[in-house]
């Protein structure tokens, strides 16, 4: 009876309460998913929390704590037109209006397409001979004239990358960055690279390399391994490897794995310790490829493993299996897009789970698109005040209030 008495006269502690400070707050803040969605639901709380994740320097500080940004979106190139498809789900799939580039639309489509890197996208235009780094988060971008003598009749560019070492946050003065062309010259008997700086305004002298064969142009977006990039080059005789050094800025030639199908849908990607593999993708199977270096210092190809693409993919496409075309290339996650079927799906290396992300009649090159993405303040106070808003499935609806999302 003692027991419970003292049970009922002990007091209950008061719960703890937060300390009203924004430096703490921030801190809370800046550990949202880095989703497309999770500040401009964050915004629609309270004044005091649209005030700081509307804060530029909030937005950097953001992007800074998530480094790996995620898979946003794709860019489809399709006749020289970047078209940006979301490949997330609402509340967080983005307009395709958001991430559009009116200044290719408005030249008739003459800008080829070379990927993403960086939160940045990089185009050529032949016509003009001048490259394009485009940010689409921001819109910012900037035009760099190509020397005659490096894109010419004798020398002819295929590809190339750009590079930084961070992504865009206040526009290109406080993000240097650096585009790498390649190419082939001398009746298609050499290839070659060149390097444009954006904080000395300046291109390099054309830095070449002998082809094994008469090369004709490079197939797929560079890859970065390390300290290096790296194109898969297609010829008469079947397809080599350019490497380029960028601490050294020298190109080199590694062979092509000699048992694997010259024509197959290849792609070079990066695996834990920054080994070079190489994922061939041809007549229903995909067979993983490492490069390994033995006890003599020679370096050798070896067949790691092969998968039937039949098991891998959806059962709804088994019985086209031998339609399968690669699209593009997701680096970082390991994602390939792939075409089949009337369909587009997103297949991960590791796992190899295959999903269906659209359908699609069109085979265009698809340029995944990686990104945290944060809308501007302006667009955070537009929705915010507006009298429409958003609802989970993006259909307008009227209300006298702000309300969640």
């Amino acid at each position: 009876m003692n027991r419970l008495r003292r049970r009922r006269g002990t007091s209950v502690a008061p719960p703890v309460t937060l300390p009203d400070d924004d430096d703490l707050l921030s801190e809370i803040l800046l550990r949202l998913p880095p989703r497309p969605s999770s500040l401009p639901r964050a915004s629609l709380v309270c004044k005091r929390w649209r005030r700081l994740v509307t804060d530029p320097a909030f937005h950097r500080r953001f992007r800074a704590r998530h480094r790996n940004p995620p898979l946003i979106g794709v860019f489809e190139d399709y006749l020289g037109y970047p078209f940006f498809r979301s490949v997330l789900d609402p509340p967080d799939l983005i307009p395709r209006e958001r991430f559009r580039l009116r200044l290719a639309e408005d030249e008739g489509g003459q800008w080829r397409f070379y990927g993403c890197r960086h939160g940045r996208v990089l185009l050529f235009n032949r016509a003009k001979n001048e490259i394009l780094v485009w940010v689409p988060d921001n819109g910012d971008h900037r035009r760099v004239a190509v020397p005659p003598e490096i894109d010419s009749k004798e020398k002819i560019i295929w590809n190339g990358a750009v590079l930084s070492a961070a992504t865009a946050d206040d526009g290109f003065s406080s993000c240097p960055f650096k585009v790498v062309l390649v190419g082939v010259a001398g009746n298609n008997t050499q290839m070659f690279a060149c390097v444009y700086c954006s904080e000395s305004g300046k291109w390099s002298d054309l830095i070449s390399v002998a082809a094994p064969f008469l090369v004709f142009f490079f197939r797929d977006p560079g890859i970065l391994v390390g300290h290096a990039l790296y194109w898969m080059a297609s010829g008469d005789h079947g397809s080599t490897i350019l490497q380029f050094d960028l601490d050294y800025q020298t190109p080199a030639v590694i062979e092509w794995p000699s048992d694997s199908d010259p024509n197959c849908y290849t792609q070079t990607w990066l695996t834990e310790g920054d080994c070079l593999h190489v994922a061939t993708f041809s007549r229903g199977s995909l067979q993983m490829w490492e490069r390994k270096v033995c006890s003599e210092g020679v370096a050798k190809w070896v067949l790691q493993k092969t998968y039937e693409l039949k098991n891998v993919l959806n059962p709804e496409i088994r019985l086209n299996v031998e339609y399968v075309t690669k699209l593009g290339y997701a680096q970082d996650i390991k994602v390939m897009f792939v075409w089949a079927a009337h369909s587009v799906f997103m297949l991960q290396l590791d796992s190899l789970q295959a999903k269906k992300v659209w359908e699609s009649c069109v085979i265009a090159p698809i340029h995944p698109y990686a990104s945290t993405y944060v809308a501007d303040y302006v667009s955070l106070r537009m929705h915010y005040s507006s009298p429409f808003i958003y609802t989970r499935n993006y259909g307008l609806r009227k209300t006298g209030k702000v309300s969640r999302l």
